[in-house]
């Protein structure tokens, strides 16, 4: 509370004098479209608030409470530490677009906000408490953030000496991860804010059988070309022999003698942990390095502090691997000591912060927030943590051991092509869980898709011409413990191989969709064995966790002219073997010279629409555009026909 022997010598007249009448001031300041709070003493009593924060926070009644009383869901946010930490040092803090969650379990309740928070002092200089005030930024940055992933990708926005770095370092660690039945697995990397030099953080992700996986994350000591020279031979000497399968313990042994034989590649640190997510069995071994932390899924936190050893190549013995077991739920997370070491501050200071921002990001859920929790701890840790000041590289690796193992797809029902559309959208829902690249759920749908359309055209042929009616298709879907994807597609009827007539691609695009296709026919039926590996992109450099915009529905398709002169069409939707009829339609009623046909808005491009596009274009009838991270370029990739796509329709 306040100190009156330090209450300014000025009378209540020259106060009112000087700042106005009191029921003038404390209305304008309640009128204020500002978050505003006024704090006192070391627990921050807060003294004087206005109605925005009031309404920020529930229309809670903070005045006379400490501030964490009425703001204690800022807790692992780095902010209310903030706030803390200005009473403490006596120094100004103020942070620009800091992403807040006011009630973490609200998605909705996510803001933005540019924010100062200043010492307040009395007269004799002696620290009194905080005043903090702060203006919602939500709408502009969310708008900001949406224009910017429409104009280019947040890697082309860096500058150009970051690209370079981070393009090497891109080559140099892995660009995705697997994708398990029971384990999800997310990473990032961001480079060293104050050395624009490639780093000696590395991370890892290594099936070894049986189900399991081993997680690796490495430093090198310095940075530099000679640093990420030394971290890709560490990386590639581990990696080789736990893919090789040698047990955990040798596999570090072996890494440990081959750091000895150089100067780059002595004194690094490794952790390395091998999880089997079907019983839960965690194993690990580290050198010199932070120690591994496991959220649990009530958002308490803990640390493995055995099994630890000396760095690499110093002649240190060797140490034992510990285990325990990670629960249903459970997140490991390993990262580099860079995310935890602070100037000025002790490693314990630096662990207890990210135990707490962990636990919080843990239950944090917004508009801007992955929903794939080892994501959202990687993304939210490292922003966190890392937006007011770090010094080294940060490497961050999550393994999610889920409750139960994805479970396969099984559908069954006739074959029409009224049915495609739902078949398509039960292959990509199961997809989405699975939590796979986009490319690889665009594949594995439009070979599915593919696959089923051919039952639908030409399986049951026979019966359908003489008037009866269609048979049934039959659609099975799988992950298994390497990470592949196997679906089959069956039917009971009699196969019929394309006649020439504009058809075919179908064949080619789902071979082009997947590693490996095999056609079984036989007098019972048919079926189609697709398989592909997926895997989970990893992050390099720093970037914002912004969910994909909405697009379209996923069955509403239309044509509509969006220029003239010359006439631009642009396709929203499906373009598939149902509504390719309706396209024609519009090409031939609009058909004139320097006709451009914009397919940005198609969600989905099947071999009909491909053989439609590619029969105009070779005519010189039509101009496509779509750009390069559209669904339909990427399509026309997969059927070798990007070359079919022409520059931007805009000019």
């Amino acid at each position: 509370m306040a100190d009156t022997d330090a209450v300014p010598a000025r009378t209540w007249d020259e106060l009112v004098r000087q700042v106005g009448e009191p029921k003038d001031v404390l209305e304008s300041l309640d009128e204020l479209p500002l978050f505003f709070a006024a704090c006192e003493g070391p627990d921050l009593i807060v003294v004087a608030t206005n109605a925005a924060s009031r309404a920020a926070y529930g229309k809670r009644e903070p005045v006379g409470k400490p501030v964490a009383d009425f703001a204690f869901t800022m807790v692992g946010q780095e902010l209310l530490e903030n706030y803390y930490r200005v009473f403490t040092e006596g120094k100004p803090f103020s942070a620009a677009a800091w992403r807040l969650n006011i009630d973490p379990s609200d998605p909705d309740s996510e803001i933005f906000i540019n924010l100062a928070v200043n010492p307040w002092r009395y007269p004799d200089g002696r620290m009194r408490g905080i005043i903090t005030w702060g203006f919602d930024v939500t709408q502009e940055i969310l708008a900001q953030r949406t224009a910017e992933a429409r104009a280019a990708g947040a890697e082309q926005r860096l500058a150009q000496a970051e690209q370079v770095v981070l393009d090497l370092q891109r080559n140099l660690l892995p660009g995705a991860l697997p994708v398990l039945p029971q384990a999800r697995l997310a990473a990032q990397y961001v480079v060293a804010s104050t050395e624009l030099q490639a780093g000696g953080d590395w991370f890892d992700a290594v099936p070894v059988g049986s189900g399991r996986v081993a997680l690796v994350v490495g430093d090198v000591v310095g940075h530099g070309a000679a640093a990420a020279a030394a971290m890709a031979q560490l990386r590639t000497i581990l990696h080789e022999a736990l893919q090789s399968g040698q047990p955990l313990a040798d596999a570090v042994d072996r890494l440990d003698r081959f750091a000895a034989t150089a100067p780059s590649t002595r004194a690094a640190t490794v952790c390395v942990a091998v999880l089997d997510p079907a019983d839960g069995t965690l194993t690990w071994t580290a050198r010199a390095h932070p120690p591994p932390l496991i959220c649990a899924a009530d958002q308490t936190v803990r640390y493995l502090r055995d099994g630890h050893g000396d760095p690499l190549g110093v002649g240190g013995s060797p140490t034992a691997p510990a285990t325990t077991t990670l629960g249903p739920g459970e997140v490991l997370l390993l990262y580099t000591d860079g995310l935890i070491e602070r100037p000025g501050e002790t490693l314990d200071d630096g662990l207890v912060r990210l135990a707490r921002v962990t636990a919080a990001a843990a239950g944090t859920h917004g508009r801007t927030v992955p929903t794939s929790l080892p994501d959202r701890l990687c993304s939210l840790t490292v922003e966190r943590i890392t937006r007011t000041s770090y010094a080294d590289d940060v490497t961050v690796l999550a393994a999610h051991r889920l409750p139960a193992c994805a479970p396969p797809l099984v559908l069954d029902g006739p074959a029409r092509s009224d049915e495609l559309a739902g078949l398509r959208d039960a292959v990509g829902s199961w997809l989405d869980a699975l939590g796979g690249r986009r490319e690889d759920h665009l594949a594995l749908t439009l070979a599915a898709y593919e696959a089923a359309a051919n039952v639908v055209d030409h399986a049951y042929h026979h019966q359908t011409r003489d008037g009866g009616q269609p048979g049934r298709l039959r659609l099975h879907a799988t992950l298994d413990n390497d990470g592949r994807v196997t679906i089959q597609v069956g039917d009971d009827g009699r196969w019929r191989a394309p006649d020439g007539t504009g058809g075919g691609r179908g064949l080619a695009l789902m071979r082009a969709c997947t590693d490996d296709l095999r056609l079984d026919h036989r007098h019972t039926g048919t079926t189609v064995t697709l398989r592909r590996s997926i895997v989970h992109p990893t992050v390099i450099g720093q970037t914002h966790a912004t969910r994909p915009e909405p697009g379209p529905a996923p069955h509403s398709f239309d044509v509509a002219i969006t220029r003239r002169d010359p006439t631009v069409l642009s396709v929203r939707g499906p373009l598939d073997a149902t509504t390719v009829h309706l396209l024609r339609t519009a090409l031939t009623t609009h058909a004139a010279p320097g006709l451009v046909l914009d397919l940005t808005d198609v969600t989905f491009l099947a071999s009909a629409g491909v053989q439609l596009l590619h029969e105009w274009v070779a005519r010189d009838a039509l101009r496509l555009v779509a750009p390069a991270t559209s669904t339909a370029h990427q399509t026309l990739g997969l059927a070798a026909l990007e070359s079919l796509v022409a520059g931007p329709a805009a000019g």
